[in-house]
């Protein structure tokens, strides 16, 4: 299959008027490093500096974790972050540059995810900082040996992936319901098959999952395609739903090269595939 590019976007603005110059990420580098140190000090003025108490559960640190967690933090502080959140957020939906620079800041992101559960605005720049911008998807199909792999940016949830990967999978587009079923690796059984009916179902990937939940083996993140046995709604609200999606087919899989994927994933060499499935296919799923 020849290369192809998929862009969404919710205003229907062309790709053009809607990606701002690199000067923006250049602009914003000083304001995301003065949001960084911010970040920072809430984080050291979190439960110690607060409390001034040893730890309760010393002895079990997942324990202690929770306890902290469910301290709330005072009002004042978190206002006080969130409206130098709320000032970068724009920018940083409008540009995967300025998301890029945000990335390179060294303790950035990991800063709002430790204060995610003590401030929601700090939550939703986590959130958006785990968006897989610029990552390749590997989408392998183990019942009939096909597969893809993707080139990813802005997709923030599994459902606008979905959409995504179904006309560069099967040649047709979604539907509202899930025409196909996506799993985590872990879900592939010793014969390289997938469980039907329920078994399993720990591993499904549902359409409102975060897309930053799909495992990364061999740096690609790698999702399994297999019959869709609850029809999952693709209709769900974006994460994002102002980010610029785009999704390119870099690569198109062949039997032998699926094969050898799934191999690795299962850790013993497989069969090829000499005689079709006779059970419903991916491609006429939908």
């Amino acid at each position: 299959m020849p290369a192809e590019l998929f862009n969404r976007r919710a205003s229907g603005l062309p790709l053009s008027q809607s990606q701002p110059t690199p000067d923006a990420a250049f602009a914003a580098r000083p304001r995301l490093i003065q949001l960084h140190d911010a970040l920072t000090r809430a984080v050291k003025q979190l439960r110690p500096a607060r409390w001034n108490e040893p730890a309760v559960f010393f002895f079990n640190r997942k324990r202690q974790e929770e306890l902290e967690a469910a301290r709330p933090e005072p009002p004042e502080r978190c206002a006080e972050l969130a409206k130098l959140i709320v000032l970068e957020m724009p920018g940083l939906i409008a540009s995967v540059e300025v998301r890029r620079v945000a990335r390179t800041i060294d303790g950035f992101a990991s800063a709002a995810l430790a204060l995610a559960s003590h401030c929601p605005a700090a939550k939703e720049l986590a959130e958006l900082l785990a968006v897989p911008d610029d990552e390749v998807f590997v989408a392998l199909g183990p019942q009939e040996r096909i597969g893809v792999r993707l080139h990813v940016r802005g997709v923030a949830d599994m459902a606008q992936f979905h959409r995504l990967l179904a006309p560069a999978l099967t040649g047709t587009n979604a539907t509202a319901d899930a025409s196909f079923q996506l799993f985590k690796p872990p879900a592939l059984l010793e014969d390289g098959s997938l469980p039907t009916g329920f078994s399993g179902c720990e591993h499904w990937l549902w359409p409102t999952q975060p897309l930053a939940g799909v495992p990364r083996i061999g740096g690609e993140r790698v999702v399994i395609v297999g019959p869709a046995f609850v029809r999952a709604s693709l209709e769900v609200d974006p994460r994002f739903p102002n980010l610029v999606i785009e999704a390119r087919v870099i690569q198109t899989l062949n039997a032998f090269q699926v094969t050898e994927r799934l191999s690795g994933l299962i850790g013993r060499p497989l069969p090829p595939l000499l005689v079709p499935s006779e059970q419903p296919t991916i491609a006429r799923a939908a």
